[in-house]
């Protein structure tokens, strides 16, 4: 959408919703809770993205919907205390971002799977428009308000849930990265949830692990003017409109114009003039996701509770460990030690 009336309008119900958000407090519950059931009893694997991320995730963003979440996780008529139907709501949602992920890429068994379940979303939201539209307290009928209730189910759960996941991999790459924050958590013990110090260190960690493993590596966009792209060289980009412009982020965030020494991974690196660089995985200017500070926060609470379990590994008893849908990961099963050594 391009700026203007309706983009402006948007934008501020949007950022209106997104402000009463509570999302370190309830992403820390959540976590708290998974933790506790998921550790119990010792050594079991678990889907990371099943079990854990996609409920924490969940209990973060859906009060965005106000006094009517429980009525869009479940649907029109459905039984809002059913974790069966908010289940169902959330693989609704996920296979509508899938498209958005795969973009111009995706096959055509991903589009056609994306376009029956946004149809499922787009009627959902319908049956309950008139519980949201009083719970932000819209006027009745109101367009916008159906259209931005869609927008907020699908985009923000799904794509924080699979930054979720490319976060832990990256970290369990990095088995020393990942001792020793564990080795932190564990001295913190039960202050590790309050420890503001602690949270700054692993919300760091979080940012610069989106950077070696970005959601968005590579992003297609639509050029809906003529317009050009400054190209540090003699001659600009020209592109016409009409046409499709490929923005390769993940390399502008290892620029070595922009970044002293990209290849290292550094959490407390001095970003300086270029910090909005450091945030490039979350789209620039005008398209800069609004709720980047939501997600990131939502992934820091769910990496902490992580980071009190004992040591993950990713387990691949029953298979691969790392399954792909497409260009979703739709499993990553991971295992704790059974005990401390």
């Amino acid at each position: 959408m391009d700026p203007g009336p309706v983009y402006a309008a948007d934008r501020k119900l949007l950022d209106s919703r997104l402000a009463i958000l509570r999302v370190q407090a309830d992403a820390d519950r959540e976590a708290q809770r998974l933790v506790a059931k998921l550790g119990n009893p010792p050594g079991q694997s678990f889907d990371l993205i099943d079990d854990y991320l996609m409920w924490i995730a969940f209990h973060a963003i859906q009060p965005v919907f106000g006094t009517a979440a429980s009525e869009v996780a479940a649907g029109a008529g459905g039984d809002v205390n059913d974790p069966g139907l908010q289940r169902q709501y959330l693989l609704e949602i996920r296979y509508v971002a899938g498209q958005l992920l795969a973009g111009n890429s995706s096959t055509l068994r991903v589009q056609r799977r994306a376009e029956v379940h946004a149809a499922s979303l787009i009627a959902r939201i319908q049956g309950v428009c008139s519980n949201v539209e009083k719970a932000w307290g819209e006027p009745s009928p109101s367009e916008g308000t159906e259209r931005n209730a869609v927008g907020l189910a699908w985009i923000s759960h799904p794509v924080t849930v699979q930054s979720g996941a490319l976060v832990v991999q990256e970290l369990l790459s990095r088995r020393k990265v990942y001792e020793d924050l564990r080795s932190a958590a564990n001295e913190l013990g039960e202050r590790v949830w309050t420890d503001q110090s602690f949270r700054k260190s692993v919300y760091d960690h979080v940012l610069e692990l989106m950077r070696f493993r970005p959601i968005f590596p590579l992003m297609a966009r639509d050029v809906p003017r003529d317009t050009e792209f400054a190209t540090g060289g003699r001659r600009n980009a020209v592109c016409p409109a009409g046409g499709k412009v490929a923005l390769f982020s993940i390399g502008a965030l290892f620029d070595r114009r922009a970044v002293r020494r990209p290849g290292r991974f550094c959490p407390q690196r001095d970003w300086g003039d270029q910090e909005g660089l450091r945030w490039l995985m979350f789209g620039y200017g005008t398209r800069q996701c609004p709720a980047k500070d939501h997600a990131v926060d939502i992934l820091t609470s769910a990496l902490i509770g992580l980071l009190t379990m004992p040591e993950l590994r990713l387990s691949s008893d029953d298979g691969k460990a790392i399954a792909y849908d497409g260009p979703l990961m739709s499993r990553m099963r991971v295992r704790c030690a059974a005990q401390e050594k």
